[in-house]
């Protein structure tokens, strides 16, 4: 035995060079990937259905551009025909032929009204 006396662990207590320890809690567990993976896939399906109904709609409206550009074709040569038809049938020849299958006659003078004046003009100058 040594002459040292025993110390007891009640009476002075111990310094450690190490620091005191605690209790941490564990780290969050890391976020799953699926509804970011959702998310993305929501929206690339969104986009593809969103480009499948805009061509359509193109598609639609360009049948019916091409309809309707069908129709005005029809109707100007249809306006073309009537205003032929028009011309031709105010034409001093046809007009004449028409006025003598009607039974008129050609006139043997011709007079003129002036509304401003308010007298007859042309031919005769017997008034």
């Amino acid at each position: 035995m040594s002459a040292m006396p025993a110390r007891t662990a009640a009476a002075e207590p111990r310094r450690s060079w190490r620091p005191r320890l605690q209790v941490v809690r564990s780290p969050a567990p890391a976020r799953s990937l699926v509804p970011y993976l959702l998310l993305c896939a929501t929206i690339l399906l969104g986009s593809l259905v969103a480009a499948l109904v805009i061509n359509t709609q193109m598609a639609v409206d360009a049948y019916a551009i091409q309809d309707s550009q069908r129709t005005l074709n029809r109707l100007l040569e249809t306006e073309t025909s009537l205003v032929q038809d028009v011309e031709q049938a105010g034409s001093p020849a046809v007009l004449q032929r028409r006025a003598e299958e009607l039974g008129m006659e050609r006139a043997e003078r011709v007079d003129f009204v002036s509304l401003r004046e308010g007298r007859i003009l042309g031919g005769s100058e017997e008034e």
